[in-house]
């Protein structure tokens, strides 16, 4: 199997930590690619151009994160980091992580990538208010997280990671049990492993 993915990217990330998680390192060979790019190697398997992508050795090209997690859990299922629908709860809890990250990375799109006058005030604030009650709801049930490497726990910590690529995003002074929670949690050597450029 072979994982395209760039070590910039937050949802790549989430599944390089699952790969080591689920000890299938040895399975799964990583090639980094560029993205946006007409001459990337990725698009001869993902016409979206999208990483992450898992090439499978059936075949078969995956892409979006949790459908990539998921198929590489199925491979190791002794160990549990996709939720199923006996945990309601961590199922909740990815739900959330994906809306958190997927808000936080819109974000960062429109300060890093848009010049001042074409950046949109309005999503901005929209996605910084989406971020602060996702914060808020984080710190009330810190006490309920654990340090179990699921899907929402990395997805969770991913999203917090980007506060590196912006700096209005700066969560912990008025979320200490949740920093608490996320300086414990990175010190696992697989976030250690795929820690995000800024």
């Amino acid at each position: 199997m072979k994982l395209f993915y760039t070590s910039k990217s937050q949802y790549a990330r989430i599944v390089r930590v699952a790969i080591i998680e689920l000890n299938l390192t040895d399975r799964v060979k990583l090639q980094e690619v560029t993205v946006r790019d007409r001459n990337s190697e990725l698009l001869k398997y993902n016409p979206a151009g999208k990483v992450p992508t898992l090439a499978t050795d059936d075949e078969f090209i995956l892409s979006e994160t949790r459908i990539i997690t998921a198929y590489l859990n199925h491979l190791n299922p002794d160990i549990k980091i996709v939720a199923d629908y006996s945990d309601a709860f961590s199922q909740q809890l990815e739900g959330i992580t994906t809306a958190f990250i997927d808000g936080i990375s819109t974000w960062i799109r429109e300060r890093k990538f848009r010049t001042e006058t074409e950046q949109s005030p309005t999503i901005i604030e929209l996605e910084k208010s989406r971020a602060l009650r996702i914060l808020d709801y984080f710190e009330k049930i810190a006490d309920q997280l654990d340090q179990t490497p699921k899907l929402a726990h990395i997805t969770l910590a991913s999203a917090l990671g980007l506060e590196i690529r912006l700096p209005e995003f700066q969560w912990r002074q008025n979320y200490p049990k949740l920093a608490q929670w996320y300086d414990e949690f990175v010190q696992r050597p697989s976030l250690q492993a795929t820690k995000l450029e800024a």
